[in-house]
Order: structure tokens, then sequence, then C-alpha cells
């Protein structure tokens, strides 16, 4: 569908095609972790929702960084999802300008109107990441996560 090659960025941020092997390898953060407790099938939830030519792996030095993509639910509206490792939090500004990139060309080459996601409220440096791709908070999702958490349903209108 889209073909971006695999996109290095300056800090030899790779993003690669998503390979399910990608999942079960992926150093998880301390809550996606907790997901896969409460949801023994959390991984293959991801695998099975991982759109084929629209998911991508982020890697540095053979390392895992995040896993995300996007899934058209019809035309001219995705949800965009993402699975963060460990260690995203190193790699911020390669992956808020690979993300602007990819999320731009996806906007212009399968002509969305809307892209969006939903952002634990109560998770601040998500929020803040979401913002730097230029999410707007549209509402919350109240009791919407796993946990009976609150979310911010975010999006990026064109």
């Amino acid at each position: 569908m889209i073909a971006f090659g695999d996109y290095v960025s300056k800090r030899s941020v790779q993003m690669i095609p998503f390979r399910p092997e990608h999942a079960l390898t992926i150093n998880l953060k301390p809550r996606e972790m907790q997901h896969t407790r409460i949801m023994p099938n959390y991984l293959e939830y991801i695998i099975g929702n991982a759109v084929p030519d629209l998911s991508w792996t982020l890697v540095k030095d053979g390392c895992i960084i995040a896993l995300f993509g996007v899934r058209i639910m019809w035309p001219g509206v995705a949800e965009v999802w993402m699975l963060p490792g460990k260690e995203i939090k190193e790699n911020a500004i390669p992956l808020i300008k690979g993300g602007r990139y990819v999320l731009d060309v996806i906007e212009h080459e399968l002509d969305m109107k809307r892209l969006q996601i939903a952002v634990l409220k109560s998770d601040y440096t998500a929020y803040k990441f979401a913002r730097m791709l230029y999410f707007t908070s549209e509402s919350v999702m109240y009791k919407f996560g796993p946990y009976g958490e609150d979310y911010y349903m975010m999006t990026r209108i064109r």
C-alpha cells in the first residue's frame, strides 16, 4: 500500500515492516506488561490487528523501540495504534519526527480526513507525544481502558 522503504533517522532509528515476532520480542514498558497479565491474549490481539503494509516496527541497534500502525475504519478515517517499548523515551525526537512524516504521508496517500488515537488520560507523557504528532483532544472516553481508566480520544483532522 504505502512503501516507505527502510526509513532511517539521523539517530539510526530504522522503520521496518511489522512482523508478528516483533510483538513477541519487544521489551515492554511496565504498563503494557500489566496488559499481558489482565488480557492473556494481548500480544495476539496486537498481531491480529496489525494491518499488513500499514504497520511498522521501530528499531535502534537491533532493539525494538515501538510497534505502530494504522487501521482503516472506513474511507477517510483510520485509527492509529502504538505499542511502546522501554527504550521509547530515549528515542523520543526521532519518533516524533518520523511519526509526523508517516502520518502526513498516510493522510495524503490514503486521502484520510480523520486520524484518531486513544490516549490514557493519566499518562501525561503519552498525551504530550500525541500533541507533538499534531493530535488534538476531542473527548474523554470514560471507563474505556482495561482497568476502567479514562482515555482521551485524540484526532488529526484534515
